[in-house]
């Protein structure tokens, strides 16, 4: 016996939205990791860029005298 046509296509459609839901679940922890290495990167930047000015200010203060 033959499966009924619509039923055969709500199958594809079904498995179709099956395969949507774990691609999207998939790149949502690739945002979260993304998410996670900016910060970090973030971090690290602000704190190296924070090392640099406070070098500069306290190399002003010795060579003006202060």
């Amino acid at each position: 016996m033959d499966k009924d046509p619509i039923l055969a296509a709500l199958a594809r459609i079904e498995a179709k939205q099956d395969e949507q839901l774990e691609n999207q679940a998939r790149m949502d922890e690739e945002i979260k990791q993304i998410r996670k290495e900016c910060k970090r990167s973030a971090a690290i930047t602000g704190g190296l860029s924070g090392g640099i000015v406070a070098a500069g200010l306290e190399f002003l203060r010795i060579k003006l005298g202060g």
